[in-house]
């Protein structure tokens, strides 16, 4: 039933994908509904209004408290509108389902945030995982099933521990690690550190499950959509070196760009804010490129540099992996470096990430991960197996480390790659979509418990990254996962909170 989940972070790479990984779109009014709450494993159980949205959610939580695949798929089908059933079919959306309420032995319903006769949001937490989740459902005219999303979150403040000492947080992140690696939630690392100082690290599954190899902090993990952040620091370095600015507009890099609108119209911080109307590229990418690899960003540019913009450019948002790949082909025009080049230069090397590369030219090292994915070209499977490699690209598909990301974040941060002046524009919000979530230049940006949380995350069959910096603090977040999304959300959304309360305490 989880047709759309966070999309921002995400390489996006074909339509398989865009199912598996899905967009939680919905506005949340927290006290929006007066309900009862009764008792739950929690403590509290909300009750459900008496709306058709309401209806089905009952349904589905009844359901997923004891998963039966025949049986959701005989809910969904009778449920879903026609539009929702082309979209992702109820076979397929019920395994997902099926897999996701088994590895979370069901869901308690702890608050509705939002109720509208055709429309309900909600916070549930898994009994078994302890994660907590927003749930969102609407329905169209005729009662069916339109729209839903089911997306980890932070928990309420009121559910976090008391003690936040380095000592308590390296015992939780070990322990919720622990917890969902033996549920088969998670498979990767968990990094937490002051600045360039480790408060504590926690892995679970493996780097190569035939082989049993450990993950630690030297694994190499492919990024995702998590290295735009390489690229939008390479544009705020050459910013800072005043050879460029966010207002240029791409005719000034490329005069002979073949769509005009783009040519004239979109500036450098359209690229980087998913401002500027472009869309994707990753499916047309050639299997030659993906066995090969690519020498510069340029290489790209005749997959999508005819496209029309999908809007005005500066009038919407849309996630737009080929805005970052043309804004890597301008930094390749204005530093005369091949992107790879530049970043091994300017980024890895400055912030010493000695075991980072653009991934560019494929190259399987002895400490890179195997990606892990249950997708395939038909659906969904139930079982586990290895996914296609991804190359890298300014859009994204670096390799790195949870230690090489703890100081890419302290460089960043820093000033030590651009200057605190860009780092500021760069983490400012320049679009809104969905509503909950900003984004600044090729940052995320979010806001737990009143601090502002940025980063980028990333993810691919088998890849699932994210970086959180917690602003206004020393603390940074690594989560790397060589599993399909949301498996980083699982573990990072509560050490997430966590460091963002032990922030605001120590503020």
């Amino acid at each position: 039933m989880q047709e759309l989940r966070r999309k921002t972070g995400m390489n996006k790479p074909r339509s398989l994908l865009a199912r598996a990984l899905r967009v939680l779109v919905i506005g949340v009014s927290v006290g929006a509904l007066n309900v009862g709450l009764g008792q739950s494993a929690w403590g509290r159980s909300a009750v459900l209004p008496s709306t058709r949205a309401g209806q089905l959610v009952g349904e589905w939580v009844k359901l997923c408290r004891t998963p039966d695949l025949a049986q959701m798929t005989k809910w969904l089908t009778a449920n879903l509108s026609e539009e929702a059933a082309k979209r992702v079919p109820a076979k397929d959306r019920a395994q997902d389902d099926f897999a996701l309420c088994a590895a979370n032995g069901g869901f308690d319903v702890v608050q509705v945030t939002t109720s509208e006769p055709n429309r309900i949001s909600l916070i549930l937490i898994g009994l078994n995982s302890g994660v907590w989740f927003d749930r969102g459902l609407t329905v169209d005219s005729a009662g069916k099933l339109e729209r839903a999303g089911l997306y980890p979150t932070s928990p309420p403040e009121s559910a976090l521990p008391k003690d936040l000492s380095d000592a308590a947080i390296a015992s939780e992140v070990k322990s919720t690690v622990a917890r969902l690696s033996r549920m088969g939630l998670f498979s990767g690392i968990v990094t937490v550190a002051r600045a360039t100082g480790t408060i504590v690290t926690a892995s679970g599954g493996y780097a190569d499950r035939a082989k049993k190899t450990a993950i630690t902090g030297s694994s190499q993990f492919t990024l995702g959509s998590m290295g735009k952040m390489f690229t939008a620091a390479s544009i705020g370095q050459l910013v800072d070196q005043k050879k460029m600015s966010f207002d240029d507009t791409v005719g000034k890099f490329f005069p002979d760009y073949p769509n005009h609108a783009v040519r004239d119209k979109v500036t450098v911080a359209m690229l980087l804010s998913h401002t500027a109307g472009m869309g994707d590229f990753l499916d047309k990418r050639t299997p030659e490129m993906m066995t090969h690899g690519v020498k510069r960003a340029a290489e790209f540019m005749p997959l999508y540099d005819r496209d029309e913009p999908l809007f005005a450019p500066g009038t919407d948002w849309e996630y737009s992996n080929a805005g970052l790949s043309l804004a890597g082909a301008i930094v390749e025009e204005v530093s005369g470096e091949d992107y790879p080049d530049y970043i091994r230069k300017h980024i890895f090397a400055v912030a010493g990430m000695t075991n980072s590369d653009p991934n560019n030219i494929p190259d399987l090292t002895a400490n890179l991960v195997t990606p892990y994915t249950k997708e395939t070209r038909y659906g969904p499977s139930p079982d586990w197996h290895e996914a296609e490699h991804d190359i890298g690209s300014p859009a994204g598909g670096a390799i790195s480390t949870s230690d090489d990301l703890v100081r890419f974040a302290a460089a960043l941060r820093g000033g030590k790659l651009v200057s605190n002046a860009t780092f500021e524009e760069m983490t400012k919000s320049r679009g809104t979509k969905p509503p909950r979530l900003n984004y600044g230049y090729a940052m995320e940006i979010e806001h737990v418990y009143g601090r502002t949380i940025v980063g980028h995350g990333g993810g691919f069959p088998g890849v699932s990254t994210h970086l959180y910096l917690v602003l206004g603090s020393p603390y940074t977040v690594v989560v790397l996962a060589n599993e399909d999304p949301p498996a980083e959300a699982y573990a990072g959304s509560k050490v997430v909170a966590l460091m963002a309360e032990k922030a605001k305490l120590e503020k």
